[in-house]
């Protein structure tokens, strides 16, 4: 029995292994029963895909229960934990680790096994069955000139400024180039609350809530470029971290951190997940990772050393690099807020809350927060920055040229495959928009290269149905918005903008991007209609018949934090009857 391993990055009918003959193909990634068919009718053999083994909120409650083994044991000199730190790296190794043991107890013990290429969650497999992988990975020459080839794919299908940014991320993360170059600016004169950002998301919604404090100054820091590209407040000053890096890099403290880490791995595989996510190599970046992450957090030591900060303020304590500051200011007995850029934040069901207070944008973020993620009801307030750049409410009037509206996704990040994506949902999309004489628009996230969705759509789509479909990048507007028809998109948060603008948005809740059930709290507060499979697309007039627009009343999208409540949030204090107060 010859089996094939198709990694997330591959299709099973591209590539050397589409020409040989396989009895069955594991897809690793994560696709739906359509791509299943399709691919069973191309290859003749049967599909088993790792997706139907997935467990949501399951997965993530067991992920922390085994990461719990690793915590208070990887201190550094300012009392940050590492593990709890870098572990959320891994997590998304660690959320399909379940599946992929159910997939091995799939494969028969004297099957030939073969995987697209090395590495990556393929050899999780490989530690499950005690067996060696055969790949398809080219040698010597070959391999260069592949390799080539992904360079030049990442050329052509990112800007010169978004190609520089992952180049700088991959190979800069501790800032030793960025630093000898960036500008550095005298220090603040005044007080000011910091604002750590890495994406522009974050800095926008950052920025609106500078609005509301025009006389307190603020300070935002970004850890990439991208994130400075908003428009800033007058009371907003901008600078980058790599300004505050030094060329040193704490080596006694990373040697110390690095022995220490080679002693907690040897410990981990004492549990039996861990021992495979370890011995699959998926661990092995830890050591560098505490390198540059070192250097970037002596680099928010800079920030907080010499800037006069008297809160922080974070849009995003996921990330490494901006959670940084958040722990080291706690340290520093200075006010810490969250608050986060999109909808929901499932990883606060990996994590603690490392911040004094969070603020939730409406009832059904702080409703995920406490019952889903379980965070203390007393840290999670209401307070919403204004409207800003956000889309606000258009009156439901149709223009004459409507169009259906996909928010496309970064789907490759989760696992799963945008040509395939867009083959299933834009020619039913492209039909109900014929027959209505609509048309269709894919609005891409941030994340997502232009050049390459405009390529998968020619080459997935007839003419006639290409004719009907423009793919659109940049900020979320009320133009666009007034554009819709309807709106589709799997777990977007832009659906809540679209209900807030009285449009009908559509859940593919059969499409499942992440395990933290995004989908299923939308559904639980009235947010989207969800479509349990493909061929509930053709229902959509029937449904769109029936939408009525929710009004703000049934539940209140966006509750506005006021000036003086933000201030509160702000401002330290230990009384915990005026911390109950900013509720």
């Amino acid at each position: 029995m010859r089996v094939l391993l198709l990694q997330p990055e591959d299709s099973p009918v591209q590539g050397p292994w589409s020409r040989q003959h396989w009895d069955l193909i594991v897809d690793l990634g994560k696709s739906s029963p359509f791509s299943e068919e399709r691919w069973v009718r191309q290859c003749g053999c049967p599909v088993l895909r790792a997706e139907s083994f997935r467990h949501g909120m399951a997965d993530v409650k067991h992920v922390r229960a085994i990461f719990s083994a690793g915590r208070g044991r990887l201190i550094d000199e300012e009392g940050i934990d590492w593990w709890d730190l870098m572990s959320l790296l891994v997590a998304p190794y660690a959320l399909t680790l379940r599946a992929l043991l159910a997939v091995a107890k799939e494969i028969r013990p004297s099957a030939e096994i073969w995987a697209t290429h090395s590495g990556g969650i393929a050899g999780i497999i490989a530690i499950a069955l005690g067996r060696s992988l055969q790949t398809f990975e080219p040698s010597g020459l070959a391999r260069s000139a592949a390799r080539a080839m992904r360079y030049a794919g990442l050329v052509r299908r990112f800007s010169a400024a978004q190609f520089t940014e992952i180049v700088l991320d991959k190979y800069d993360s501790g800032y030793q180039w960025r630093s000898r170059f960036a500008a550095r600016r005298p220090s603040c004169a005044e007080p000011v609350v910091l604002l750590p950002s890495a994406y522009a998301n974050a800095s926008r919604m950052a920025a609106a809530y500078a609005r509301l404090l025009p006389k307190q100054l603020f300070l935002m820091v970004a850890t990439r470029q991208s994130a400075k590209q908003f428009v800033a407040p007058a009371n907003v000053q901008v600078r980058e971290l790599a300004a505050y890096a030094k060329a040193d890099s704490a080596g006694a403290e990373v040697a110390s951190m690095t022995e220490r880490w080679m002693k907690l791995r040897a410990d981990l595989c004492e549990s039996p997940d861990l021992c495979v996510l370890s011995e699959a190599g998926l661990l092995d970046s830890f050591p560098g990772w505490i390198r540059d992450g070192v250097s970037a957090r002596n680099a928010w030591r800079v920030v907080l050393e010499r800037e006069p900060v008297t809160a922080v303020l974070c849009g995003d304590d996921s990330n490494l690099y901006t959670r940084l500051p958040v722990l080291l200011a706690a340290r520093r007995n200075i006010r810490t807020v969250d608050f986060h850029h999109g909808a929901l934040d499932g990883r606060y069901a990996l994590k603690e809350l490392p911040c004094d207070l969070y603020l939730a944008k409406n009832e059904m973020e702080r409703d995920y927060l406490l019952w889903v993620c379980g965070l203390p009801a007393e840290k999670v307030v209401i307070g919403a920055p204004p409207a800003g750049d956000i889309p606000s409410p258009i009156q439901p009037v149709r223009p004459p040229h409507s169009s259906a509206i996909l928010f496309s996704e970064p789907y490759e990040v989760s696992g799963m495959r945008a040509e395939e994506v867009y083959r299933e949902l834009l020619p039913p999309l492209c039909r109900l928009a014929r027959q209505s004489g609509n048309g269709v628009i894919v609005k891409l996230h941030p994340f997502e290269s232009i050049s390459q969705r405009r390529r998968i759509v020619r080459e997935i789509l007839a003419p006639e149905d290409r004719n009907l479909v423009s793919v659109v990048e940049g900020p979320l507007t009320a133009e666009l918005m007034a554009q819709a028809w309807f709106g589709i998109t799997i777990e977007s948060t832009t659906v809540i903008d679209c209900l807030r603008n009285g449009i009908c948005c559509f859940l593919c809740d059969w499409l499942s991007l992440s395990p933290y059930e995004y989908a299923q709290q939308y559904a639980r507060f009235g947010i989207g209609e969800a479509l349990q499979h493909a061929e509930q697309l053709s229902e959509i007039p029937s449904r769109l018949a029936d939408f009525h627009y929710r009004a703000p009343m049934t539940l209140n999208l966006s509750m506005v934090v006021d000036s003086a409540m933000l201030q509160r949030c702000l401002t330290k204090t230990d009384d915990a009857s005026a911390e109950r107060s900013v509720q």
